[in-house]
C-alpha cells in the first residue's frame, strides 16, 4: 500500500500547473466535440432509417423518427443475416461512445500524466523536453480523434446519400437571397 501511495503522490508532484491547465482546455474541447460528433452520429442513423424505410425526409419524419421510430427495428432486413436493423439503439452507436468515454480518452490523459511526471529528458541541441513532448501528443490525441471522427460521419453521410449537400447548398442561397431581396 505504501508503494502505490508514493507512486501516486510521485506523479502528482512531477506534473506543473500548466499542463493541469492545458488538459483542461482539452478536456472542454474534446467535450464540445464529442457532442457534435455524437449529434451527427444520431442525425445520420435518423436519416438513415428514413432512408432505408423509403419515408421522406421531412421536418414532421425527421422529428418522429428521433423521439419514436428510429429506436425500435425497422422494416429493412439485412440480405446477408436476413436480420432487422437497429438504428439509435445500434451496439455501434452505444458501445463506441462508452469505450471513448470510459476507457480511451482517460487512459491517454493518464498517460500524459505519467510522461510528464518523468525525469526531464532534452533532445540534443534544442530546449524540448521529449518526455513534455509525449505528453503532449498524448493528451492531443483524444482532440484528433474527435476531430476525424466528425470527418468520418460527414463522409458517411455523403457517401450513403444521406443528405444532398448540393440541393442544400442551392436551398440555402436561395433563402438568402430571398432575405436580401434581390431573389
Amino acid at each position: 500500500m505504501n508503494l502505490i501511495n508514493e507512486i501516486v503522490l510521485t506523479l502528482i508532484n512531477g506534473v506543473s500547473h500548466e499542463h493541469v491547465v492545458d488538459m483542461g482546455v482539452i478536456i472542454i474541447l474534446t467535450t464540445a466535440l464529442l457532442f457534435v460528433d455524437t449529434t451527427q452520429r444520431v442525425a445520420t442513423e435518423v436519416l438513415r432509417y428514413n432512408k432505408d424505410n423509403d419515408r421522406p425526409n421531412t421536418a414532421f419524419n425527421l422529428i418522429t423518427t428521433l423521439v419514436w421510430y428510429g429506436w425500435g427495428k425497422g422494416k429493412y432486413l439485412n440480405k446477408e443475416t436476413n436480420e432487422s436493423k437497429r438504428y439509435l439503439m445500434s451496439e455501434r452507436l452505444r458501445g463506441d461512445l462508452l469505450i471513448k468515454l470510459c476507457v480511451q480518452y482517460p487512459a491517454w490523459m493518464l498517460l500524459s500524466v505519467i510522461f510528464v511526471s518523468l525525469p526531464d529528458i532534452q533532445i540534443p541541441s534544442t530546449e524540448i523536453y521529449l518526455d513534455h513532448l509525449f505528453a503532449f501528443v498524448f493528451m492531443l490525441i483524444p482532440f484528433f480523434s474527435e476531430c476525424w471522427s466528425i470527418i468520418e460521419n460527414l463522409r458517411e453521410l455523403v457517401e450513403d446519400d444521406l443528405i444532398d449537400f448540393n440541393k442544400l447548398y442551392l436551398k440555402l442561397l436561395e433563402i438568402v437571397r430571398a432575405w436580401r431581396g434581390n431573389g
